[in-house]
This record gives structure tokens, sequence and C-alpha cells, in this order.
């Protein structure tokens, strides 16, 4: 579903979930009502769309930060969270493609004039032609280079930076990366066809930063601007207030900013509708809880504007080692997992019902074109989950209500950010649906500085937290359920799905790739590894008056086209 992910830790889901505790112990059944088209009737975007001359020169745009980011890089496993996507789209900004609210793009001539593709040989061949004014900050012209050494550092053949790298995806399947008539011009060619050749040169990093692995994450500065570009540039970090503060950037060659100022702010979760409805911020992406967004409305200048998303909420299941490592009862437990009562507790008072919202699949959303339910035997079915359980030789002792088998107890942990009410809220529901088919269920908490720590590391059992993706929703399979992954936190593969990874990347035909994603989507399921509950409707908060900002659904943010209407 939509790769090239990045993590989300959300926080502040609705805490009215107590009359839907009982349903785990209720009649069994599907337990997930498959959408009825709700929201492919939101808007694929909702940003107030203005032209440049309708905007006013200057103003300031105050947005939140969950915490200070750790790692600057994009294509580092450390960056792929959602807090550097809200800051890297700010000032870096060498990305070559402008996407469309349909997914679909064209060029972004400030760094890619026009490309060509071709079929050479039974081999992709993309060729770019970059714009010689595009340059890093450090003066450095972006070309054909950066490619280069991008690819080396990210294709995997390179051991050192395995575990560094975000994704090997799509740079696995390049042979080789030259210079065309000049330094500007970046012929690509492809080891076979290789459809989503657009996901992986969709953006590009300094070849300083991608030289050794050591340059790879050294990144952890804002005020390494060097390694930016774009509209705007970090001028001022403040750790103690938890701030950076960006300005216009005076080597940038395209559009000016509108704003003159930009400033990004740590504001704790359960603060930050408060926040914005007092004007402290001026943004509060993804409002996912009843009361946060009813908070929001009371700010008198401000609206809540409302498009399909692209965050999922799911179960991950650590299974590499302990008894979570035995794939029949991953699926027995899967089963016993009523997601439908999860997405009502979480999403109970917002706009889009959560029938609406309930998920069948790992690859493509509800209203994505190639969407399957594919759920089938692992939907909720409490009798089938302790049937299966009961096969396995997990019985309950006489007077018990935790089952056994050789003298072990059935009892997992919940990796939990008690204060964050998204975490406890399903902690909760989850441990209340597997104490009604006898698997004990221990809180673990952490914190949020540790939570995606311990996850990467794989200190953790059962943990639910958020996928945000792309417009490629076949594109990186890899990344998330492949063998060798850093971003594989399951500890999970099959040569099966590896094989259709292969094939799903490099079948030409639409519709059968689509068929061949929905074969690899049972595969994933059928593993136990990860369990959709629901996807988000994308709602944030902004002021009235503010242009060409919103909720992008798929489509661009251009920083410089951001400012408030005249």
């Amino acid at each position: 579903m939509m790769i090239n992910r990045r993590l989300f830790l959300a926080g502040t889901a609705s805490t009215a979930m107590l009359a839907a505790l009982a349903a785990c112990s209720g009649k069994s059944g599907d337990g997930s009502t498959k959408s009825d088209g709700s929201v492919s009737k939101l808007a694929a975007s909702d940003i107030n769309e203005m032209a440049r001359d309708k905007v006013a020169d200057g103003g300031k745009l105050v947005l939140p930060l969950d915490a200070m980011i750790p790692q600057y890089n994009p294509l580092h496993i450390d960056g792929q969270i959602a807090d550097n996507g809200n800051v890297l789209q700010m000032f870096i900004g060498c990305s070559n493609w402008l996407y469309k609210p349909d997914g679909t793009f064209e060029v972004r001539k400030d760094f890619c004039e026009s490309y060509t593709v071709d079929e050479k040989d039974g081999k992709t061949v993309a060729t770019l032609k970059l714009n010689p004014k595009a340059k890093w900050n450090n003066g450095d012209s972006i070309t054909w280079e950066d490619y280069e050494s991008c690819w080396k550092a990210c294709n995997g053949a390179d051991k050192q930076y395995l575990d560094v790298v975000a994704t090997t995806d799509g740079w696995d399947h390049i042979e080789s990366i030259t210079a065309g008539g000049d330094e500007f011009e970046v012929v690509v060619k492809f080891t076979s066809i290789f459809p989503d050749w657009s996901s992986v040169l969709s953006l590009v990093i300094p070849r300083s930063l991608t030289a050794t692995p050591e340059a790879f994450s050294s990144w952890t500065d804002p005020m390494m601007t060097e390694f930016s570009t774009g509209p705007f540039v970090i001028t001022n970090h403040d750790p103690s207030s938890g701030s950076i503060t960006l300005g216009r950037n005076d080597q940038w060659w395209g559009e000016p900013g509108k704003l003159e100022t930009i400033v990004m702010r740590v504001i704790d979760a359960d603060q930050l509708s408060a926040a914005f409805a007092n004007g402290e911020v001026d943004v509060v992406h993804n409002i996912i809880d009843a009361a946060s967004y009813q908070q929001c409305e009371q700010r008198t200048d401000g609206e809540i504007r409302e498009a399909s998303g692209l965050q999922w909420r799911h179960f991950t299941i650590n299974g590499s080692t302990g008894v979570l490592a035995d794939e029949k009862l991953r699926q027995a437990l899967v089963k016993g997992v009523d997601c439908l009562t999860i997405a009502q507790a979480d999403l109970q008072g917002l706009p889009v019902p959560a029938e609406d919202l309930m998920l069948g699949n790992h690859l493509f959303m509800v209203q994505s074109h190639g969407y399957e339910d594919n759920r089938g035997e692992f939907a909720f079915d409490k009798d089938a989950a302790i049937k299966d359980l009961e096969d396995l030789g997990w019985v309950l002792p006489e007077g018990g209500s935790v089952r056994e088998k050789d003298g072990q107890k059935l009892s997992i942990k919940y990796l939990r950010l008690p204060n964050v009410s998204t975490s406890a809220t399903e902690g909760k529901v989850f441990q209340s649906c597997m104490e009604a088919i006898g698997c004990e269920v221990v809180m673990d908490d952490t914190n949020p500085s540790d939570f995606f720590t311990r996850i990467r590391q794989g200190q953790y059992e059962v943990v639910t937290f958020t996928w945000v993706g792309t417009q490629y929703p076949m594109a990186n399979i890899q990344q998330v359920y492949g063998k060798g992954s850093a971003s594989n936190y399951t500890g999970v593969w099959s040569e099966k799905l590896q094989d259709l990874i292969k094939q799903v990347a490099e079948e030409p035909d639409e519709e059968k790739r689509i068929k061949l994603a929905n074969e690899a989507d049972r595969e994933i399921w059928r593993e136990a590894i990860v369990l959709p509950i629901y996807s988000r409707a994308d709602y944030t908060a902004v002021p009235k008056s503010l242009a060409n900002y919103g909720s992008f659904g798929m489509s661009t943010v251009l920083p410089e086209n951001i400012g408030y209407a005249k």
C-alpha cells in the first residue's frame, strides 16, 4: 500500500471506547465492513488552490513538530518519519515530478526540464534532462553523478549501507547510471522492464551525502544546509525551545517563496489542537479524533480541509523469535482481532464513519484501482481463532483463563505508548480480544523517543503504528515485506513472496501486474505478520485565508506557492 513508506506516530486518538470493548467477547463473524464508496466521495485534495498573483507576499506560517528530527536524510531509515517529510518538503526541493491529486505526474522544470522513457533490448531506459540552474546550497550543480552515487549507496550491493538505507526498492533494479550528452543528462538503464521507473527517480540527494555510510548518516544537524535546496532554507535552530526557522533561500533560481518565514515548533500531541485554537500554531496535520476535530473548529479564522488520506493503521507482529515465530499461531491470533471495534474506538465522532474505512489489503487503498479485500479466512472470527488454537495444542487449564501448551502460557507483549491514545486504545481493545480467545496480553510501555528505535531493533512482540505512502502502490513491496530489508520489522519473509515481488516489479501489463500484486497481498495475509486495521481520511486544520496548503492527498506540496490570500 503506497510504499516508499514513512512511519507516522499519531497521537490523540479517541478515548471513547469502553462500550466497544465487550464486542471482542461477543458473537464471532467478519467484524468489518468493506467501504460503500464514502471514502472515494472525499476530495482527492483540499488545499484552497490559488494562483500566485492572488497570494500576498510575506507572512509567517507556524507548523507543528512531534519531536526534533533525528535524521534529515530522506533516504535514511531514521529519516522515514512524517515530521521529516513535513520539514523536508519545505527545503529539500529536489523532486523531479509534480504529482497531481490522481497520482499522475508532470516534470517539475525547476529540477528536470524533460524526460524520455524507452524499452531497449527488453530493458527500461529513462533519460532525464536536468535543469542546469539547479544547485545544492553549497553551490554544486545537481548532475548525473548525484544519481549515480545515490544508486550505489541504495542498491544493496554495498552491504555497509544496508543497515541505514530505508529501502533498496527500485535502486536494485537499475543496471547503470551514466552521463548522456553532458553532465546534466542522466541515462538510467534498468535490469529489465520496470514500470515504476519514475518512483526511484523522483528524488535525489547530494553525492557528498551518499559517498560513505558515515556520510549517509551524518545529516543530524538541521544547520547543515549545504545538503538542501529549494525556495526555503533553515536559518535558525533552537534545540532548547524545539524550533526550526526557515527563510527564503537567496540561492533559489525558481519562483520565490510567498511566505517570508516558516517556523516549525515542537508541540506535545495532546496540546496541539488547543495550540491551533489559540493561534499558537497554524496547522494541525492528520486530525484523528473527534475531540481534536471539535477543538480545532473553535478557531474563528480557521477551517478543516478534508481529502482522501494515505495513512493506514495496522498491527505489526515480530515473527522472528519466541512464540510468535509459529506462523499457525500468528494466523490464529489474527483471526481473533476485531479491527472494526478498534476503528470505531479510534474514529468515533469523526465525519467519515469507521465502517467506511476498513481495510482488507496491504498494498492498495480502498479507493484505489486494483483494490481487493483479501482478508478471506483471516477476517475476524473468534470461534475460528479458538478452534485453531485448540488444534495447535493451546488449551485452557481447568478453571484457567490463559491457554497453555507444554507448560508454557500463551502470553504476548504489546508495545504501548501509554500517553498516546491511539496506542493506548488499540492496546486495550487488542488485550480484550485476545483475552476472549485465551491469550494473555501484557503491556510493554515505552516513550515516543524510543518507540521506533525499539521497533527497528526488533525489541517488541506486537505493536500498532501508521504507514504513510506514495503514489506507487506496487513499487516497494520489498521494503516492508521482503527478505533482508531494514524496514521489514517482522523478521518474516517467504520464497513465494520474494518471487511475486520480482514479478510485480517487472510486469509491464498493468492489469496483470495488479493481479500479481493481489496474489502477493494474499501471501502477506497468510504470513500473518501485518494486520491492517483501517485507513484514515485526511483532516487538516488551517487558517481560512491560507492558500495552496491543507490536505494534499497524492499531490505535491509546492512551498513557494504557500501563502495568504490577498
